[in-house]
């Protein structure tokens, strides 16, 4: 193997992949990179066997077609220390990596590609194309509602699934839920799939891009996407989603419409002395007042209150103040609809100008 390569060029494809890598002792070689050279191609692969990212180079000057695995993190040093303008040689000799930039030569120690873990082994059962920033949305409007380190290990990443017209995220820690769709050709194979809680984060920032089209495999153990010169591979969370779907109100009743801006600096002001680990706030909603009122066991106390135009029967909730503020962060309409369900445990969140998004919390015993 031996190839030659601008050092800027490569040097931002390292930094890509090498956020994958973290010290492992059980396994060397997961702290190693794959590279392959073949048909005018460098590959660059890094896992973690839960996420693989392969980072694909044009290359058109003369190379040795090879493969070899060698410290991601030692390599990137190496590139970063030098001049971006400087040209990198790079060739494998005894199985040693040889690596000659500038006045500065090294010599790394490798491991074998063949012992590196990949998912080369992939079979699709449904695929689409989707616009990056389409997805790149979906996420960031429900991807809050995910759990963290959950008992119930589905809850620990989005749900990503396609009916019969519509690709949905839905993500929930079992006390809220968020759920985003947008329109997908009828033609896309119905699909269901968990995507776990990392390579929803890891997504999220290779889809920080120019808005383009990305191609979406989903396996029957992964799923495989396509983003510019990147291949982004997570393995699935197994398990069966949650039915969010029977906790949706099928009756709406007349919604409450609240300023979004004037609602969250009134729940600002009042979480400042909410219990730290209850967290709750209690809600009452009469003829033409919305208030919020909040405690804490230092027997502190917080009210805060603003006009509405409500005429209905009064309302009195207890809630998570925190919940309710971050859907309002990625609400970017002016008001908001909330609805109260027909047994009273929780209540629904929509935009008013984006019918595509919604979100449920639960209400707090009171």
């Amino acid at each position: 193997m031996k190839f030659n390569i601008k050092n800027k060029i490569f040097t931002q494809h390292l930094k890509k992949i090498n956020r994958l890598i973290t010290k492992n002792s059980t396994l060397p070689i997961l702290e190693n990179i794959l590279i392959t050279v073949n048909n005018g191609i460098i590959s660059l692969t890094a896992t973690n066997l839960e996420t693989e990212l392969i980072s694909n180079i044009e290359i058109s000057k003369t190379y040795t077609p090879g493969s070899i695995t060698v410290s991601g993190q030692k390599l990137l040093n190496i590139c970063r220390n030098s001049s971006e303008l400087s040209d990198i040689k790079i060739s494998l000799n005894k199985e040693k990596i040889h690596i000659s930039l500038e006045n500065s030569n090294y010599i790394l120690n490798t491991l074998p590609a063949e012992n590196f873990p990949n998912h080369n082994n992939f079979d699709h059962v449904s695929e689409f194309f989707i616009s990056s920033d389409i997805l790149k949305k979906m996420i960031e409007k429900t991807h809050f509602s995910m759990g963290k380190q959950d008992v119930r290990y589905y809850l620990n990443g989005m749900l990503l699934e396609k009916n019969k017209t519509s690709l949905y995220t839905v993500a929930t820690d079992g006390y809220r839920l968020g759920i985003a769709k947008t329109p997908l050709k009828k033609d896309v194979v119905i699909f269901s799939a968990i995507i776990p809680r990392k390579g929803i984060i890891e997504l999220h920032k290779l889809l920080n891009i120019e808005p383009q089209l990305i191609h979406v495999l989903i396996g029957k153990n992964n799923i495989k996407i396509y983003i510019e010169k990147l291949i982004f591979t997570v393995q699935l969370i197994e398990g069966e989603y949650p039915d969010y779907k029977s906790i949706l109100s099928r009756k709406k009743q007349h919604p409450i419409i609240l300023n979004n801006k004037i609602l969250k600096q009134s729940l600002l002001r009042v979480s400042v002395l909410s219990d730290k680990n209850f967290c709750g706030v209690e809600i009452y909603i009469t003829n033409n007042k919305f208030q919020v009122l909040s405690n804490n066991q230092h027997e502190e106390k917080a009210e805060d209150s603003f006009k509405i135009n409500y005429y209905g029967e009064n309302i009195e909730i207890s809630i998570n103040v925190y919940y309710i503020i971050e859907v309002l962060n990625v609400i970017s309409s002016k008001n908001i609809f909330i609805f109260f369900n027909e047994s009273n445990n929780s209540i629904h969140i929509e935009s008013e100008e984006d019918h595509s998004l919604l979100y449920v919390i639960m209400l707090l015993r009171r």
